[in-house]
């Protein structure tokens, strides 16, 4: 695991994971509590098939990528729309900026990587 892209898709999918939980943790109102589970859901499982893509391929795929940055910036913007205040804003607003940047970043550096899909030992080196 020597890209930095595959850690930072496995952050997400922690993000993911975090997003679910956190109406549980923090009591969130029914219609936030839905949208954090639906959203988070989405989030693990697209960071999960890509980090599994990536393994594969030897990098992130930009369009599941690009997936993963339109949820962040929904996450950013679903509490104002929906009304929930307090820690549970700022809980999504944090959540959705970091999804957003760090989906980004691979969005960006998946155009640089080009390495050859076969993993050899000489990879975990």
């Amino acid at each position: 695991m020597n890209s930095p892209t595959r850690w930072i898709t496995l952050a997400i999918g922690g993000l993911g994971i975090w997003l679910m939980a956190a109406p549980f943790v923090l009591g969130a109102p029914s219609i936030d509590s839905w949208n954090d589970v639906i959203v988070g859901g989405a989030l693990s499982l697209l960071a999960g098939h890509n980090h599994s893509y990536e393994r594969r391929q030897g990098k992130p795929s930009q369009w599941i990528a690009s997936v993963l940055v339109a949820l962040g910036v929904w996450q950013f913007f679903a509490p104002f729309l929906v009304g929930v205040t307090g820690l549970l804003r700022w809980n999504d607003v944090a959540v959705g900026v970091l999804v957003s940047a760090f989906a980004g970043y691979n969005v960006y550096a998946a155009q640089f990587l080009n390495r050859p899909s076969s993993h050899t030992a000489l990879d975990e080196t």
